[in-house]
């Protein structure tokens, strides 16, 4: 049987609350994320596209807009820059894209051509979210998860793929966590044993692949909070030049978060809050079950794909690493592969 695999990577965006707050805090206390001036209170959805950000929040206002960015990006509301040091982050911003297409282990030339850039998304399905604007990490302060504090499950998980010029969705596939009670939101879910197959099954503490794919190295991690902290400096400098006392709150603001969660909680880098996440991903692997039966039903856009034809009746396969979160900017990187069996 032939595999068509869709492989893809990009930074995504998670404002969610930290403990020891509450998994519902809206502004950041004791976590080491903040809603800052110029920004909406914190929410825990997942955005993997920027212009999805801007459509939920729209534009920062003017006094909060650095006419000095290095992105467009950064002209929306609760999008952040980083340090030039971490460039990889400004260049690219937030979106999550297809990078290749192979069946079988072999790249597809028509396929790659057309596909590569295409908009890939982790959808929401309000039916079993509740009020979140997107999908979250469902944890809850370890309560809905296994108690392990990092170990989230992606909920509601929809995944899906449009078109480079996000005209068309051309590949759609919700995965319900009960194939009896597709509806049901996470906690009431039971057993929990249920939720086993959606968890992340390895974590890697200091994972060297996914620092080299935010073009980072170990040896940076030294510097790679130090280095914001002088670049916010400076920023706060030219917001003031400019005269933009908002901005420059804004920027202190930062500043006085990353200070304090480097300097206040471990000198080395597993033991620091804030640092320790740069390192760590997650690995999740499982299938994608949805069915005709239930909503939104399976899309395989059949004339998209050609001669290439998508089996919707059969399972899915994804795996994907999460990780390399920066708590200031609140954004992490996103690589994985979705693997779909194709009719004979």
């Amino acid at each position: 049987m032939a595999i068509l695999d869709i492989i893809f990577d990009g930074y995504f965006q998670c404002r969610l609350a930290t403990d020891p707050d509450p998994s519902n805090e809206q502004r950041g206390i004791s976590g080491f994320t903040y809603s800052v001036a110029g920004e909406t209170l914190l929410d825990p959805s997942i955005w993997s596209q920027a212009k999805d950000i801007e459509k939920a929040y729209g534009p920062k206002e003017e006094c909060f807009k650095d006419p000095l960015r290095s992105n467009t990006q950064f002209d929306i509301k609760n999008i952040r820059e980083a340090s030039p040091d971490y460039s990889n982050y400004n260049s690219r911003g937030i979106g999550i894209l297809v990078k290749e297409v192979q069946i079988n282990g072999e790249t597809v030339p028509e396929l790659n051509e057309k596909m590569k850039g295409a908009l890939c998304r982790f959808a929401n399905r309000p039916k079993s979210n509740g009020p979140y604007k997107g999908p979250i990490f469902e944890g809850r302060n370890q309560i809905t998860s296994d108690g392990d504090p990092d170990r989230f499950t992606v909920n509601p998980f929809l995944f899906t793929i449009n078109t480079p010029d996000d005209s068309k969705t051309v590949i759609s596939r919700f995965d319900p966590l009960d194939m009896e009670y597709p509806d049901k939101q996470l906690y009431e879910v039971f057993p929990n044993t249920i939720l086993d197959r959606r968890l992340p099954y390895q974590r890697f503490a200091l994972s060297t692949d996914g620092l080299a794919q935010i073009g980072l190295t170990q040896d940076d991690l030294n510097t790679y909070f130090q280095n914001r902290m002088v670049w916010l400096k400076s920023k706060i400098v030219e917001a003031e030049a400019i005269n933009k006392p908002a901005l420059a709150e804004a920027y202190r603001s930062r500043l006085y978060a990353v200070n304090f969660f480097t300097q206040a909680t471990g000198p080395t880098v597993l033991a620091n809050r804030l640092l320790s996440r740069i390192p760590l991903r997650q690995l999740y692997r499982h299938t994608i079950r949805g069915n005709s039966g239930m909503e939104p039903t399976p899309i395989a856009d059949q004339e998209y794909f050609g001669p290439y034809q998508i089996d919707t009746e059969k399972d899915w396969e994804i795996l994907y690493y999460l990780g390399q979160y920066d708590g200031d900017l609140m954004a992490g990187w996103c690589s994985g592969t979705l693997s779909i069996p194709l009719k004979d």
